[in-house]
């Protein structure tokens, strides 16, 4: 079985790209879906384990988070050794998931006394589907492909999917999934319900773990980025995040704004349900090259 051969040999990017699907089983399910916490090395790479994954063909697999460069990765049951996770302590994955959890809030939040520039950016690009019976709006996709072309360079962004948007839109998730877009796929919950009061972390756990899997049934390698409906939270809710090693991302950048930090998260909603914020940014990649406008990954985001 191809699935099992490629696995034994080599780790899979979470960037998703046109030879993707053969990495998944067809024949079998997901049986057991574990959230765990185990520190490795893998070929030389030390890693954390995140997810165990049973199929019901008796294999087991693994996400694994490369704590130097933010990927994930599905690996077999297989050629790894556990090793003990002071090696991590002064990874970038660690510092950032400590610093997130110590402060009480998530990452790259609008802040006021923040100096505001309109030029000279990193931009981490971000977009987000939420559930909506509204078409996906590939103006947005097609403008990024456009830019990489006459700049000849790729753009890698953070789609944020919601479990429910996967199902509803099946032609255009497999349109996306076929267009070599340099995408990592981030988790906005199944449901997008946004929290105005308590919201129970047993809950949200589910509403993430759903996502996953439906991620993972599709072809798609859940990555370490979470983003919360609505960018809306209690604090108590990023214990559960802190749990599940998973890295929450706000939005600092909105599109049609002529001054924005200069680390900038940018959040444009492609789901069809926003045209507005699909053309602003389409306007604002007209005169990225003029304003030396940078979009980076998220590792490169982090450690500038």
């Amino acid at each position: 079985m191809l699935y099992l051969f490629i696995l034994n040999l080599m780790l899979i990017s979470n960037f998703l790209n046109s030879d993707a699907q053969k990495f998944f089983p067809t024949d079998s399910e997901i049986s057991e879906y574990l959230v765990i916490e185990k520190f490795v090395n893998f070929n030389g790479t030390n890693l954390i384990l995140t997810r165990e994954i049973s199929y019901t063909n008796q294999e087991k697999a693994f996400i694994a988070i490369n704590p130097e460069t933010l990927e994930t990765f599905l690996i077999r049951d297989t050629n790894f050794i556990e090793i003990d996770g002071f090696h991590f302590e002064d990874m970038p994955f660690t510092k950032i998931k400590n610093s997130f959890y110590n402060n009480s809030n998530t990452i790259g939040e609008f802040n006021k006394k923040e100096k505001l520039i309109q030029k000279n950016a990193l931009v981490l690009l971000t977009t987000d589907l939420c559930p909506t019976d509204k078409p996906l709006d590939t103006n947005f996709y097609k403008a990024i492909a456009e830019t990489e072309k006459n700049t000849s360079n790729k753009i890698v962004f953070i789609i944020f999917f919601s479990g429910k948007w996967i199902e509803e839109h099946k032609n255009e998730f497999e349109w996306l999934k076929t267009n070599n877009f340099k995408f990592i796929s981030g988790n906005h919950t199944y449901s997008h319900h946004i929290i105005k009061e308590k919201f129970p972390n047993l809950k949200l756990r589910n509403e993430i773990i759903k996502t996953e899997i439906i991620m993972l049934k599709n072809g798609l390698i859940p990555s370490c980025f979470f983003r919360f409906p609505g960018l809306k939270y209690n604090p108590e809710n990023l214990t559960i995040l802190y749990e599940m090693n998973l890295l929450p991302l706000s939005v600092n950048f909105w599109g049609g704004q002529k001054s924005y930090p200069q680390k900038s998260i940018l959040l444009v909603h492609s789901n069809g349900s926003v045209s507005v914020e699909v053309k602003k940014f389409i306007k604002f990649l007209k005169d990225i090259r003029t304003k030396n406008i940078k979009f980076v990954s998220p590792e490169n985001w982090f450690k500038s």
